[in-house]
């Protein structure tokens, strides 16, 4: 609050959510109580309390740049509001309204790409998600990211069908433009603005490069889990390196650094009192105040600027400057690694059940009139609920760093598994289909069609192999990431 009285000028973010904000409505009433000036700057246009409905406004819906430089110009040259402020309709930027309109191109041309299931679960309700501000930025890319690969699967699986060959070709070619087209622009500045939390691209450390060589020493004290002891490490192995100096107690410290993760989210030391930064390692729901009210070093996607932070240590104002974020969390940011593993995850669960479309299309008659129909469904339903328990469980262990399996050995073990039960279920379909019609087993040799059978072993030899190359690169990253095991 102390901000708020020494200030002259209160500018209030007029949203949807700040409007509910009980912590946002002590902060203007208390702005009202003491005649400040008040600067309505409108994100959306919605219902204003009558005291708020003579202030000064600007309309930042439209483009933040211009609308930018008009509230540069009321703070120079303050004048009484023409017009009320808007309270209701919609209105939204260039950038909002093209990535809009792509991402609906996109669900039309996405359709021969349906059969595995995740395409259209992401996609379909995206342009709808753009104009409410909530998508989920990391699942938006990654449906965008695959649609081409997708498309091209689905023209090699019918290539068979001539009907089909020309439209999946055009749609194939125009995922070409279109992917990358809205990539950039759910990365834009236009984009960051517009979003939710887990709607915009991520803000991480700055690549900042100090010219200090031999910086001055200081005093810090690291809070943490014990699970998060790798991370505690890794940072102050840094720090030590540079010539600071850990000590046991926060009262000691000159810098108290708070690690924050999954299993701890809140701070112990008094801000008001010492100089703390929170260090957030992995997405955590945020829900002390106190943290919420200082900036934090941002570390979610990989630990690459501890030089930096060695450097900088003695010069907490500079700190904060070039390595500091502002408190926004549930993004869903990780590790490089962890990214590309908990996509490649999400790839085996939703291709585990997407290859029976195309599967019964080409065979579903001779499924039906198979000899051993009951037991030929039962073992594939058994097989392909193993896949998804198994990677279900894995995943959940990977993301939250809890659970039995959140160890790489476990990680490991569990891979191999789900490979060995997609294995076995090719090896059954292939004999069960060779078995059915000789006819079928031309159909294996030399048309595509029957190559989706393959489909789930070779995307997971693929996927293992870029692991196995992306995880030595990573190693760090990896090996961090899973949590400290404590001794029973």
């Amino acid at each position: 609050m102390a901000g708020i009285d020494e200030a002259n000028i209160f500018l209030l973010i007029v949203s949807h959510a700040s409007l509910v904000s009980k912590n946002v409505e002590v902060e203007y009433q208390r702005a009202l109580k003491q005649k400040k000036r008040i600067i309505l700057v409108i994100f959306e246009a919605a219902p204003l309390p009558t005291h708020l409905q003579a202030c000064e406004w600007v309309d930042f819906r439209g483009s933040f740049g211009k609308n930018y430089k008009k509230l540069l110009a009321q703070l120079d040259a303050p004048s009484p509001p023409s017009s009320p402020p808007p309270q209701t309709g919609f209105k939204t930027s260039t950038t909002v309204w093209l990535a809009f309109a792509i991402s609906l191109i996109m669900v039309v041309i996405s359709i021969p790409s349906w059969w595995t299931l995740f395409i259209p679960s992401l996609l379909i309700p995206l342009p709808l998600q753009i104009l409410k501000r909530n998508f989920h930025f990391y699942r938006a890319r990654f449906a965008t990211l695959i649609l081409p690969l997708a498309l091209f699967l689905s023209w090699v699986f019918f290539l068979a069908y001539p009907f089909t060959n020309k439209p999946f070709e055009y749609c194939l070619f125009a995922s070409l433009i279109t992917s990358p087209a809205l990539l950039l622009l759910l990365s834009s500045k236009g984009m960051r603005v517009w979003g939710k939390p887990s709607a915009s691209a991520p803000q991480f450390a700055r690549l900042y490069r100090p010219t200090i060589k031999d910086p001055e020493s200081s005093s810090f004290f690291i809070e943490y889990a014990p699970e998060d002891q790798k991370y505690a490490d890794a940072i102050a192995n840094r720090l030590i390196k540079f010539g600071h100096l850990q000590v046991e107690r926060a009262q000691q410290a000159q810098v108290n650094f708070a690690i924050i993760s999954g299993y701890k989210n809140t701070i112990s030391t008094n801000p008001e009192r010492y100089f703390v930064l929170p260090v957030i390692v992995q997405d955590a729901e945020i829900t002390d105040k106190i943290i919420q009210r200082i900036q934090w070093i941002d570390f979610r996607r990989g630990m690459k600027n501890l030089d930096n932070l060695a450097k900088l240590l003695a010069e907490p104002e500079n700190l904060t400057k070039a390595l500091g974020v502002a408190p926004i969390s549930e993004q869903g940011a990780y590790p490089r690694i962890i990214q590309i593993l908990d996509y490649f995850l999400t790839l085996l669960a939703f291709f585990s059940i997407g290859i029976w479309i195309p599967l019964t299309i080409e065979f579903g008659a001779q499924f039906l009139q198979y000899k051993s129909y009951f037991s030929f469904v039962f073992v594939n339903l058994t097989l392909s609920a193993t896949i998804l328990s198994s990677v279900f469980i894995l995943r959940r262990a990977l993301i939250s760093r809890k659970g039995d399996y959140a160890s790489l050995g476990r990680l490991v073990g569990s891979l191999l598994w789900v490979g060995f039960v997609s294995f076995t279920q090719t090896v059954y379909l292939v004999n069960v289909i060779i078995t059915m019609t000789v006819a079928t087993r031309s159909v294996l040799e030399t048309s595509p069609r029957g190559a989706v059978v393959l489909f789930m072993p070779f995307s997971f030899i693929l996927g293992m192999l870029l692991l196995f190359l992306l995880g030595v690169w990573n190693w760090r990253d990896l090996t961090r990431w899973f949590p400290q095991k404590q001794g029973k």
